[in-house]
């Protein structure tokens, strides 16, 4: 995606280790989208609208034809919220990211998708379970 910036919190001369998505990952990134779509008052519907129409500007912006598959579908949209995917998707995350805006535990931003993985992983610094009690998906 073209607006993708990378502000990555994990350091790079970190460790490096695995990248595999835990269940507890999965969940938590999952609690977290779901919070920013409630505080937005959408729906999984509305959502899926959003992302389409999100994704549609980006092709018109940088001229090129539209595909009919852009967007995410409500279907995906819930499995997202219940951590229910194993692979996670990096247009559907990323479209996710910059449509619901959901706030980074660690750094109080918007979050990068990039981030977003490191959740899902729960790779330091996002592996600390203190990050996510406050947040609430009803």
């Amino acid at each position: 995606m073209s607006a993708l910036s990378n502000n990555a919190v994990v350091d790079n001369r970190q460790e490096l280790r695995p990248v595999r998505f835990t269940e507890t990952g999965r969940m938590r990134l999952g609690k977290m989208l779901k919070a920013a779509r409630h505080t937005k008052g959408w729906s999984v519907s509305e959502t899926q609208f959003k992302t389409r129409g999100y994704e549609e500007a980006l092709f018109i912006a940088t001229n090129q034809p539209v595909p009919k598959d852009v967007g995410i579908s409500a279907a995906t949209v819930n499995r997202y919220e219940r951590g229910k995917l194993d692979n996670l998707d990096w247009r559907s995350l990323s479209l996710l990211c910059f449509v619901l805006k959901p706030i980074d535990p660690v750094t109080n931003q918007p979050l990068e998708p990039t981030n977003a993985l490191y959740i899902a992983c729960e790779h330091p610094p996002y592996n600390d379970a203190k990050l996510y009690e406050e947040i609430t998906d009803s």
